[in-house]
């Protein structure tokens, strides 16, 4: 037969699976209310934890900062190498 029953057997299969879809209104019944029922449970923070949390918080952040002011400062110079490099060879 060749390739032509294997083509046959992939049509078959993707029919298949094509017919085991559900609808967005079956699978939203059976998420509806499940939200309302859950409620979320947080850890209680003394003051200090929150303070320390927030220390490290505000430290990335510095960090993050002073990465991305590098970064930008390394571009710039690269491209004024790049353009005073072009003028010197169009000169």
């Amino acid at each position: 037969m060749g390739y032509g029953a294997q083509a046959n057997n992939i049509i078959k299969a993707n029919r298949a699976l094509l017919k085991k879809k559900r609808t967005f209104k079956e699978i939203r019944h059976l998420y509806v209310g499940y939200a309302a029922e859950k409620e979320l449970e947080f850890k209680k923070l003394t003051e200090f934890e929150k303070k320390k949390i927030k220390d490290k918080i505000r430290v990335q952040a510095k960090r993050d900062r002073l990465h991305q002011f590098n970064i930008s400062l390394i571009s710039l110079f690269i491209l004024v190498l790049i353009i005073f490099g072009t003028y010197l060879l169009l000169r």
